[in-house]
């Protein structure tokens, strides 16, 4: 039996090209070490992920290594289940618009190939941009598509789609669109509206879609673009049956989110404006989202992906007593400054496993000009409380933001060493021109952008060295990514995975890459046997912590 399908969402891919980079020459490494280290490993001939290399080890296998069908059962940040192909499945349902979702594009091609065939009429196709930074991957992804079915029609959407739109206007898309054969693209921050009317007037038949808002659609070389239109956020999308849909790449864990937008403005951040302020959904509604995502079979965890969800305070307090209906464990982004006693303890008690904190400096100098509305003592308050009540801390640093010097670095250290953290990650500072920081470049004597500027204390090849140094230096706490950080956490949790190990597997494999960094590139490294050793003796691959 055939389905007219009217839409397939491509939620994410691998978008590291690992064998791109096992490619260049290792005597040349020196020339390139940024691009590889400390994200990833070198092993059998290859730069490989950390869980890749856990992959190897643990089965035998790379991810490349075995064919797309099985690669759902590896491990992969990338499998862990997407926001925005369950949220717009969720939104679009509502409008009788029958929606399949590919989480990973490289994990399930067979299943999109199937999906794709199988409906009685040609649907569209969608590519989320949310995690691209470039339209390198978003061109791979198309020619596989083109190749595999030629009439195909593609819409792109998302965070860099906008940005893109933003920085250059119509022409910075619809060149590439032109050239890569995407037909259409929205440019929108929240675009599930748009793509709603793009999605019946297509089934409609409509040729003309200038009534479509944030819209650029490209035919036979020329593109046009409509009228532009701010879209409020669509925070919740009720009613669903969830228990009705197919999801295989579900095992436990899915993300959600109670409000969008931010209600700081941190000097080197341009979410707020972008996202016109800080948008909150109602308790009531939040209750009736998760009775609905805990009706997913076997889904007992959730992400919560808010930008800043305990703020403002009651509203935390009532959510987290909320949550306590629920047998569910949750992980979060959090401003640990506003954490106390009591309230780590309701988190806890509410099912709160693990949170991120956007720590970003311990220099009290440096957070007031983050504009970050905290202080080194602040922080460690709230440390304490979550450590006391058996939370998992990952604390994100950004190294090198103006007023950045050896000694706020050297505090940073020192206060990573012995706050009580669990895990952090460190990241230079990025300059990006619609960001509050660029008001005062004068000021800070900041110049150049992207990942490579200077100013009145430090530069960009400056911060990437302290970067390795305290990599090297720091003993108390466990290095994780920055590009996957608290979903790197939730992911290996979601696959059986104790906090405990995973910060016993990513210390050895913290130990290696600095050996790496040292020139050590033998696969004999004492850390590769200690790694499989591990991973020989866990017992099975369903250990689950017990709530405190």
């Amino acid at each position: 039996m055939t389905t007219a399908i009217d839409f397939i969402i491509i939620s994410q891919s691998e978008v590291v090209d690992y064998t791109k980079l096992s490619r260049l020459p290792l005597e040349n490494l020196e020339t390139y070490s940024h691009l590889v280290y400390p994200r990833m490993v070198h092993y059998q001939n290859g730069f490989r992920s950390h869980l890749d290399l856990i992959n190897k080890l643990r089965i035998g296998q790379f991810l490349d290594e075995v064919p797309s069908e099985k690669r759902l059962e590896m491990l992969s940040v990338w499998n862990l289940p997407g926001f925005v192909g369950l949220h717009l499945d969720f939104y679009l349902r509502q409008f009788g618009i029958v929606t399949r979702v590919i989480n990973n594009f490289d994990s399930e091609w067979p299943r999109l190939e199937q999906l794709y065939q199988s409906s009685s009429t040609p649907p569209l196709v969608g590519i989320s941009t949310t995690f691209h930074l470039t339209f390198t991957e978003i061109r791979r992804m198309t020619q596989r598509l083109r190749d595999r079915f030629p009439a195909i029609e593609l819409v792109i959407g998302g965070a860099f789609v906008h940005d893109r739109f933003s920085a250059e206007g119509v022409e910075g898309l619809a060149k590439p669109m032109r050239k890569f054969g995407i037909d259409f693209a929205i440019h929108s921050v929240n675009s599930e509206t748009d793509l709603k009317d793009l999605l019946l007037a297509r089934r409609a038949q409509v040729e003309d879609y200038t009534r479509i808002h944030n819209l650029i659609h490209c035919h036979a070389d020329r593109c046009l673009a409509t009228q532009e239109r701010w879209n409020e956020p669509v925070l919740f999308a009720l009613p669903f049956e969830p228990e009705k849909n197919d999801w295989p790449f579900i095992n436990r864990t899915v993300a959600t989110r109670t409000t969008a937008g931010c209600s700081f403005s941190c000097a080197f951040c341009s979410y707020p404006e972008v996202a016109h302020g800080f948008h909150k959904g109602e308790i009531d509604a939040v209750e009736q989202q998760l009775q609905q995502l805990l009706r997913i079979p076997n889904v007992d965890r959730i992400i919560f992906l808010d930008d800043t969800p305990n703020i403002p305070k009651p509203r935390w307090d009532a959510l987290c007593r909320m949550f306590t209906r629920y047998e569910f464990e949750w992980f979060s982004f959090l401003r640990v400054q506003y954490i106390d006693d009591d309230l780590a303890a309701l988190m806890r008690a509410s099912g709160c496993r693990g949170v991120y904190l956007g720590v970003e400096s311990a220099d009290d100098q440096v957070l007031k000009n983050m504009n970050k509305k905290a202080t080194r003592e602040k922080y460690l308050r709230g440390i304490a409380s979550l450590k006391k009540h058996g939370i998992t801390t990952m604390a994100a640093f950004v190294l090198g933001f103006p007023g950045e010097t050896e000694q706020t670095i050297e505090e940073n250290i020192q206060f990573i060493e012995n706050s009580g953290l669990d895990f952090y990650s460190l990241k230079e500072f990025y300059y990006m021109e619609n960001t509050p920081v660029h008001a005062q470049r004068e000021r800070f004597g900041l110049t150049g952008s992207g990942n490579n500027w200077s100013h009145a204390t430090m530069d960009s090849a400056t911060a990437y060295q302290h970067k390795l140094a305290m990599l090297r230096r720091i003993r108390n706490c466990v290095f994780i990514d920055p590009d996957t950080s608290l979903w790197y956490l939730a992911y290996l949790y979601d696959q059986g995975f104790a906090m405990q190990e995973i910060a016993m597997l990513q210390r050895e494999i913290n130990g290696i890459m600095i050996a790496q960094m040292d020139g050590d590139l033998s696969d004999r490294h004492p850390g590769f046997d200690r790694l499989s050793a591990q991973l020989a003796n866990r017992s099975n691959f369903a250990s689950k912590e017990t709530r405190q």
